[in-house]
This record gives structure tokens, C-alpha cells and sequence, in this order.
């Protein structure tokens, strides 16, 4: 069965954040319009992947543009937000795009539940500048979580750290 649609159009908000403590976090993309805000859960990997996607797109179309953004409603990070979300999903993928008549680029996910041949359930349009925030932030919010080891890489906790790196001594944690 079809999933709902959702059309942001252009957004007011575009933001992510992390609930919960570290190794028990939750990550969600904040999407707001002029009525509506959107709650996109994603595993931190693909947060992170986002991240990616957004800088590789950035520059990519870098050279399509003029300095200025094409008008889009300012940001609004001192607006209080009240914590609920009329559009909640858990995304399975997401896409990224230009639309080179708008100069405006194009956001949409699919949920994960969704059929691999279904249109995407979430649609938004944001700007350059709105893109790049969302890739700082992106940046600070996948970096905040439990340190890593040094040898393995692999996140730390608070009891001991097995290391395959290590040959599978305990470090301390």
C-alpha cells in the first residue's frame, strides 16, 4: 500500500539533531515550512552519508550560480520549536538534487517501509546557504557522540573496549 506524500516546498528549516545519550542516540533531519514541521528519523550512517552528499553536491553546482541564493524565506533558528512534528517517518533512502530553473535544491526521501517503485513519501526545496548549515550541523551532531578508540576505531562505552585492533585485549574504557 502507498505511503502518504509529503510536499514541503521550500523550507523554512532544514536541521538535524541527536535524542537521547550518546550510544543511545536517535537522529532526526528537522524540516520545517511556513506550517508544518517534518521529523526524518535516520541511522546515524546515513546522517552522515547525507552529510557527504551534500558537500560532493555543493561543489559540484557551485560553478551554475550567481553569489546569491535565490529568495527563500529566511532562517529561523531563534523561533521556538515546540517539539512536535505533523509528518514523522523513519527514512529507508534519500535523494538530492538541483534544479537549475529555481536554482533551488531538491530533497526527498523514501520511507522505509515504502516499495522500492513508490514516489518518494517526503519532498522539500532549500537553498545553498540552507544546505551548507545542514552540513556544519550535520558535522557537529555525528561528533558529539561516544569517543572512539584510537586503534579500531570502534565507539567507546563506559565498561571495558574489546579491540580487534589490539588482538582483542581489554583497554580501559
Amino acid at each position: 500500500m502507498p505511503s502518504e506524500r509529503h510536499d514541503f516546498d521550500v523550507v523554512a528549516r532544514l536541521d538535524t539533531d541527536a535524542v537521547g545519550t550518546p550510544g543511545n542516540r536517535r537522529f532526526r533531519l528537522i524540516v520545517q515550512n511556513e506550517n508544518e514541521t517534518a521529523f526524518l528519523w535516520l541511522e546515524k550512517e546515513q546522517l552522515q552519508a547525507l552529510g557527504l552528499a551534500v558537500d560532493q553536491l555543493l561543489t559540484k553546482v557551485r560553478v551554475l550560480w550567481s553569489s546569491r541564493d535565490p529568495q527563500v524565506p529566511p532562517p529561523t533558528p531563534g523561533k521556538p520549536f515546540d517539539g512536535e512534528a505533523s509528518v514523522e517517518m523513519h527514512v529507508g533512502r534519500l535523494g538530492l538534487g538541483f534544479d537549475e530553473a529555481s536554482k533551488l535544491f531538491v530533497m526527498i526521501a523514501h520511507d522505509v517501509e515504502s516499495d522500492p517503485d513508490d514516489p518518494p513519501t517526503f519532498r522539500c526545496l532549500c537553498s545553498r546557504s540552507q544546505l551548507s548549515r545542514l552540513s556544519e550541523s550535520i558535522n557537529m551532531v555525528t561528533a558529539a557522540g561516544r569517543p572512539r578508540c584510537p586503534i579500531c576505531g570502534s565507539p567507546l562505552g563506559n565498561g571495558p573496549h574489546f579491540c580487534p585492533g589490539s588482538n582483542g585485549h581489554v583497554h580501559g574504557g
